[in-house]
């Protein structure tokens, strides 16, 4: 899924602590990203070329040969042409002439094809967002009349729920079986697949959905003098409980955004950058958060070169 939440801010270095971890990538690749790759122009510039692409954990690149590119001649947005799903376990794409929506499993290197869902072509699209379990997918577009539209897909029955006019799919549970979704003054959690209304919010934050179905988890910075404070916040949307975890990063180190999974682990998605020899580094990472002593553990860590043209992460 997309970040949803704004950055947090960098503290010094001399602050920072994390257990020890051991290197190895997880025994099961996931996807660390999708994107498309660049070649260099003429006038020194770069422009989208090649396939998509997947890039897992055991260090593989996958091309996926014959998924759409564009969401138009020459337009390239890559977050409304693939998804990849939270938990970095699938990735949602449009295959083939007709553009049949298409679900890869990184665990077994295979695709699952939904015949009965093809490209809309009746929506200008600017975002995918793909359950934990790759069973849902958010599709966001505008229409003729301007209006944005967002359907989500149940890729096992082909059918589609519309969400009401101006909503938003946000967030999924890590079980797939909430989603919460809105606009500007309204939340809503929805039951997925049959769609009923669980709860709904005037007074909510954003952020990434637990297990419970309820809880929703967030990073925030706040900067007092020459003081940056780095948190991730979380709120109980039934009882409207809040809390407040402080996490000590690198220097220029960056939260992007938090996720839960099924077991209610809480983990920080951060991103540094440095330029080498001319060439931009990004270097994201996932920690895994304390919630009893704020230590961080590293999950994960790698750099997205700058030969990366656009690119989504599982997040």
């Amino acid at each position: 899924m997309l970040s949803r939440v704004a950055p947090a801010a960098v503290v010094a270095a001399a602050a920072f602590m994390t257990t020890p971890q051991a290197e190895a990538a997880p025994a099961t690749p996931v996807i660390r990203y999708a994107g498309l790759g660049s070649c260099p122009q003429a006038d020194g510039g770069r422009h989208p070329c090649g396939p998509l692409k997947l890039w897992l954990s055991d260090g593989r690149v996958v091309a996926l040969s014959g998924a759409r590119r564009t969401v138009a001649d020459d337009e390239y947005t890559v977050a409304a042409v693939i998804a990849v799903s939270q938990d970095g376990a699938q990735a949602a794409y449009f295959a083939g002439k007709d553009g049949v929506l298409t679900i890869w499993e990184a665990a077994t290197g295979r695709a699952r094809e939904v015949p009965s869902v093809t490209w809309p072509d009746d929506l200008r699209m600017n975002a995918l967002t793909l359950s934990p379990g790759g069973r849902f997918l958010s599709m966001r577009g505008v229409n003729a009349s301007e209006w944005e539209i967002d359907r989500v897909v149940d890729t096992t029955t082909g059918k589609v729920f519309t969400l009401p006019r101006g909503y938003q799919t946000w967030d999924f549970s890590p079980d797939g079986k909430r989603m919460m979704a809105g606009d500007n003054r309204t939340a809503v959690l929805y039951s997925t697949g049959t769609w009923s209304v669980r709860l709904r919010r005037s007074v909510y934050m954003r952020g990434d959905l637990g297990p419970d179905g309820v809880t929703v988890a967030a990073p925030k910075w706040t900067k007092t003098g020459n003081s940056v404070k780095n948190v991730v916040l979380t709120r109980n949307l039934a009882t409207a409980k809040k809390g407040s975890i402080p996490i000590r990063l690198h220097a220029g180190e960056t939260a992007l955004t938090a996720r839960w999974d099924k077991a209610g682990h809480l983990d920080v998605l951060t991103r540094s950058d440095r330029q080498v020899g001319g060439d931009l580094r990004r270097t994201h990472t996932w920690y895994r958060v304390n919630r009893a002593t704020h230590q961080l553990r590293r999950l994960d860590s790698f750099v997205i070169p700058s030969s990366v043209g656009g690119y989504v992460l599982a997040d």
